[in-house]
């Protein structure tokens, strides 16, 4: 089936558009970027550029794959112009029901009949918002930052989204070297948008009541949380310790009386968006990048991911 697939249509350059678009050129597919404004294609331009530098110096992809890449893309701010070619179209856009629904309406009226339209949005449930005539060519393909690097990609399946769409779109994501997770039906956040909303509040608690730096969580969730869920998971987790205590905890009164309040509203997150501190655009969040550009930090980021990628695949290979 996927043979067939030749044209992708990315709509929106910002956070995971750009990700997004890399990912197809640089497994030789043609891409269409688009976004309407011209500013966030060239911004899109520098950080692909720098992306794929950095999976060239560890070897991912080969340096001459670099400009065959960035060549299979289209920058542009004309839909209407790119959409008629596409094969699979990906909104992109801001978590707006609005922005999203009058998308839908451009695709639909814009891209060829067969064409498959999916949606990147975390929150929104894109099947009440649709409103298109292809309610069979409708689904949720929910990527994950940096998209190029981070292989899950959550497909939901809508109401009367078919089954011979999404096993195109798992079989293309598979082509891709992405792992694709297939939902049955929409739930806000999916899997781990949830599991990281969830600890948000203990996150703000902490950092709020000053009982940790952010660097000093940071270095103990990268030494703690992180180093022992690349092997066990969050489930298998439960089985190494085990259940029995953690039912305990559960009905323990002291330990679940000292779990943030689901009510807790954050403090030093509005303070710092309030100054404009709102994170490496701009050079600051809860840290201080000293004037270092976007460009450097995503590469610094990208150069580590790449080495915990290689380690995850090799771990998966030991199954």
């Amino acid at each position: 089936m996927t043979s067939n697939i030749h044209r992708i249509l990315v709509v929106g350059a910002g956070t995971m558009g750009h990700g997004i678009a890399q990912s197809f050129a640089q497994e030789d597919y043609d891409v269409a970027l688009v976004d309407v404004k011209q500013e966030m294609l060239d911004r899109a331009l520098v950080l692909i550029n720098s992306s794929l530098e950095t999976l060239a110096k560890y070897k991912i992809i080969k340096r001459s794959q670099i400009k065959k890449a960035i060549a299979r893309i289209k920058f542009t701010t004309s839909l209407k112009d790119v959409g008629r070619y596409a094969d699979v179209a990906i909104e992109a856009v801001p978590e707006d029901k609005e922005i999203k629904a009058q998308i839908f309406n451009l695709l639909d009226r814009i891209c060829p009949p067969q064409t498959i339209i999916a949606s990147n949005t975390t929150a929104l449930n894109i099947f009440d918002i649709e409103k298109t005539s292809r309610p069979d060519k409708v689904l949720i393909s929910h990527w994950y930052t940096p998209p190029q690097l981070i292989p899950l990609v959550d497909v939901v399946k809508g109401p009367q989204t078919s089954e011979d769409s999404i096993q195109l779109m798992v079989e293309l994501l598979k082509k891709i070297g992405k792992t694709p997770l297939l939902l049955r039906k929409f739930v806000s956040g999916y899997l781990i948008s949830r599991l990281q909303i969830a600890t948000l509040r203990e996150i703000f608690y902490l950092l709020d009541n000053d009982i940790v730096t952010p660097q000093e969580l940071d270095m103990a969730a990268k030494a703690g949380l992180a180093l022992r869920m690349m092997v066990v998971g969050l489930v298998q987790r439960i089985d190494f310790g085990g259940l029995d205590l953690t039912v305990k905890n559960l009905d323990n009164p002291y330990v679940q009386s000292q779990i943030t309040p689901p009510d807790y509203k954050p403090k030093k997150i509005y303070e710092l968006v309030k100054k404009g501190h709102l994170g490496i655009k701009t050079g600051k969040g809860f840290y201080d990048y000293a004037g270092r550009s976007e460009e450097e930090l995503c590469r610094e980021r990208d150069a580590k991911l790449i080495k915990m990628l290689k380690i995850y695949n090799e771990l998966q290979r030991m199954k």
